[in-house]
């Protein structure tokens, strides 16, 4: 990894906080709830270990939220694989499909990308086309098993060679890497049944 310029200690702690997000959902919120947390947090935490630690950059590149580096030839952006993530011997794909953009990643054709591109922030920097055609992006995939009060998170830095209907089905290079452990799950708080009374003047 040492080569992409990033380490284990930006990667996990991403892969930590989208868990602990996730734990915040309550049977009361939507049903996505407890995965859009976590992915929010993924890519937060992807961000500010990178920006604070190796003076990376924010990137929304043709929608796809990123963090890349000065160079401006690795992005790294976040992925919910399949069962085979961090599997030295079984590739894996992607959770849920994937839209065009991953796609046009994998593919890294010539699609002048700045067509795609919503305003930056003022943080933010926009690639000129040739940069656009000769960065490399790579995803942090990870997937979750949960065995007891224990998760169990696998994943791996991956850099993807094919997509076909929204999912990846060959990768250029992938880094498998050690698996997450967290246990002492606890249900979130959620309302009770009793009441909580304010009392409060009338005047």
């Amino acid at each position: 990894m040492a080569d992409l310029g990033t380490k284990l200690e930006y990667l996990h702690p991403a892969l930590y906080a989208g868990e602990a997000a996730r734990r915040t959902a309550t049977p009361n919120h939507p049903a996505n709830t407890a995965g859009t947390r976590a992915y929010q947090e993924h890519v937060r935490v992807l961000r500010e270990e990178h920006i604070r630690n190796e003076g990376w950059q924010r990137l929304l590149h043709d929608h796809l939220e990123l963090v890349y580096n000065p160079e401006k030839s690795i992005a790294i952006g976040v992925m919910i694989g399949d069962a085979a993530t961090g599997n030295h011997r079984h590739p894996p794909t992607n959770f849920r499909r994937r839209g065009a953009a991953t796609a046009r990643a994998a593919e890294r054709n010539s699609v002048q990308l700045e067509l795609f591109l919503s305003s930056p922030g003022p943080d933010e920097a926009v690639l000129s086309d040739n940069e656009a055609e000769a960065l490399q992006i790579w995803f942090l995939v990870s997937y979750r098993v949960q065995t007891g009060d224990a998760v169990h998170i696998h994943s791996e830095l991956s850099l993807p060679a094919h997509v076909e209907h929204g999912f990846v089905v060959r990768w250029k290079r992938r880094i498998p890497l050690p698996v997450l452990e967290m246990d002492g799950i606890e249900p979130p708080d959620e309302d009770g049944q009793e009441e909580i009374d304010i009392p409060v003047d009338f005047r």
